[in-house]
């Protein structure tokens, strides 16, 4: 029976001759007018009434395949409860006059009720017709008729949406009294059989209605417009709405991934021409029962930071007019396997020097790996140069690096081996302070030192100090210089002397090693001798701690005759055989460095003749 009336059902869908107010039912062998009372009338004891409307002679012996014309009033009229079968983020229900409650799956509306979508969340619905629709998130929708006519299949729908979105797949209405009614502040939205979405604006001033299946009727302010599959139309409050226009083309999907393996999760997409802004929506379902995320863009592109679990999800992607018509949909399935996430770096810090060549990288773990995947390399590119390791669930990494820029990257590992996303790169640099100078020489000589040295690498001046002792505790002079050379007037005595490199940003390397360098005493002056009383007697001028006289038989000093140390400036030598002499002084400082010698000065040494003779010679005189 079930199979010829839904037969004879599609017949007067296509044309069938029917009254407005009757239900055709195509009898089967067997079928008597007072079976057909009891499974269709809401009276069975109305079927005299059935008999008489179509002028049957024997209720108990009806022809097979006869249409029998129902009037409508006669049928049974039973609820036609619409069942909750997803939920996602905050919807309330308010049945009736009672409060407001969280809405469940599973749930069970009959009408009167009272639907709240909040941001992001959404509740799917299936009627008694098969009709699925999806209510969007920021909506508010109200069940209102919701009857079935027994079982003719018929059901009879109507919604009231004051604000939001609606997306549905209505299933097939059965005339004369099957069909799916959506009233609106701006308009009524009436359709069979069709896949539609309607967008009322918060402030229930306008309406946009867009049909990707079907045919829907949009009526306002006494005037009816058919929008066909492919179509949208428009209405404001208080005008009818526009005349039906094309649906904008779905965005291409080249460039859409099957596998995302980063959070925040962001697509781009081609441009679509025409658009003037896109939706993108997510959902967990091809059908789209439990929309995760929902959102409108200017520029074909969209990013979201939410953070959403690994698994299957939908992306949805359409293209909107400068009226807000959005076009076909683009649906890309896609897995997000952006877990075990990357490792949190910690050291080296972002742009941290280090002084060092062996170098230690860490990092916190990350939940869910299984170990770890390290890149370093000079450039922040990772293209050349790469040092990999792949590294059990540990936290630390040594390696002795050349000095130079670096760039370092870590990935997690999955119970596969298999790595996931890269943190995001970090850059340090190895740079040493300069080492110590090295090559350190010192000239003393007249009151001045002159001290040089050898270039320190990476230094772009010099740091020196002079101090009396090895220890530099005390230093008598500190300077800087640009060069690797300076000089100093020093008294006479023992110094000590060191060097080291400065960097341009006043960072300093280590000191060389504290070198003496001894000023020697200034040269004598004034020498002056004199032979008597059997010596020769000398005396100088001079600031030294101790003096060397020496007396030598030629004036280049290469026949000493003798030498004598002295603590003052005045000493006696016993007087030579006669002959020339030259004498000079060398004054002694620290450590028994000499001054220059003092000019040398003449001697004449004469041959003394005894008393005895000069008495023999005074009568000759």
């Amino acid at each position: 029976m079930r199979t010829r009336f839904l037969s004879l059902c599609l017949l007067s869908l296509l044309g069938q001759p029917a009254f407005a107010a009757d239900w055709l039912y195509l009898t089967e062998p067997g079928d008597t007018l007072s079976q057909i009372g009891q499974t269709y009338l809401k009276n069975l004891r109305d079927w005299p009434k059935v008999q008489s409307a179509n002028g049957v002679p024997i209720p108990e012996k009806l022809p097979a395949n006869t249409r029998i014309r129902i009037p409508v009033e006669l049928l049974k009229v039973t609820p036609a409860p619409v069942t909750v079968t997803a939920v996602a983020g905050n919807v309330r229900v308010k049945p009736g006059d009672g409060p407001f409650r969280p809405l469940a799956v599973g749930d069970q509306l009959t009408g009167g009720e009272s639907v709240l979508t909040g941001p992001r969340s959404s509740a799917a619905y299936r009627f008694a017709d098969g009709t699925v629709l999806t209510q969007q998130d920021s909506s508010k929708l109200g069940f209102g008729r919701l009857k079935s006519y027994g079982k003719t299949g018929m059901v009879s729908t109507e919604l009231a949406l004051d604000s939001g979105r609606l997306e549905a797949h209505a299933g097939k209405q059965l005339a004369p009294l099957g069909g799916f009614q959506v009233k609106t502040p701006v308009a009524v939205a009436g359709l069979r059989g069709t896949t539609f979405r309607l967008n009322v604006a918060e402030d229930g001033k306008s309406l946009r209605n867009e049909v990707l299946e079907g045919a829907v009727a949009v009526a306002a302010q006494g005037r009816e417009v058919r929008v066909e599959a492919g179509q949208g139309t428009y209405a404001e409050l208080g005008k009818p709405p526009a005349p039906p226009r094309p649906l904008l083309a779905a965005p291409g999907a080249a460039d859409l991934p099957a596998r995302v393996m980063t959070l925040p999760l962001e697509f781009s997409w081609p441009a679509v021409p025409g658009a003037k802004g896109y939706r993108a929506q997510l959902a967990r379902d091809a059908a789209f029962a439990q929309v995760v995320l929902d959102d409108r863009t200017q520029e074909p592109h969209v990013k979201w930071t939410d953070d959403l679990p690994d698994g299957p999800y939908v992306l949805r992607l359409r293209a909107g007019d400068g009226d807000g018509l959005e076009g076909f949909n683009r649906d890309q399935a896609f897995e997000l396997d952006a877990r075990p996430f990357p490792p949190l770096l910690s050291a080296p810090a972002l742009g941290e020097r280090l002084y060092q060549n062996d170098v230690l990288l860490t990092w916190s773990a990350a939940s869910g790996a299984q170990g770890y995947r390290v890149q370093l390399s000079p450039t922040p590119d990772f293209s050349r140069d790469v040092i990999e390791r792949r590294l059990p669930a540990v936290l630390r990494l040594q390696e002795t690096l050349p000095d130079g820029e670096w760039h370092w990257r870590a990935a997690s590992l999955d119970e596969a081996g298999q790595p996931h996303l890269w943190s995001a790169h970090r850059a340090f640099r190895i740079q040493p302070l300069p080492g110590a100078p090295a090559g350190g020489q010192a000239k003393a000589g007249d009151g001045k030192a002159e001290f040089a040295w050898n270039e320190a690498r990476g230094a772009a001046r010099y740091g020196f100090e002079v101090a009396g002792g090895q220890d530099m505790a005390r230093p008598l002079m500190s300077r800087e210089t640009d060069k690797t050379a300076t000089s100093a007037e020093l008294k006479p005595g023992k110094y000590f002397w060191r060097a080291r490199g400065v960097e341009a940003d006043g960072q300093t390397g280590a000191w060389s090693e504290a070198s003496p360098v001894i000023m020697p005493p200034p040269r004598p002056t004034d020498l002056s001798a004199r032979v008597e009383n059997g010596q020769i007697q000398a005396t100088w001028k001079g600031e030294a701690p101790a003096y060397r006289l020496e007396l030598a038989r030629d004036p280049a000093f290469t026949q000493p005759v003798a030498k004598a140390s002295v603590p003052e400036a005045k000493a006696n030598l016993a007087k030579p055989e006669p002959g020339n002499y030259w004498l000079r002084v060398v004054a002694l400082g620290a450590d028994g460095v000499e001054s220059p010698a003092s000019t040398s000065a003449a001697i004449e040494v004469k041959q003394d003749v005894p008393w005895w003779l000069l008495i023999l010679l005074v009568p000759f005189l």
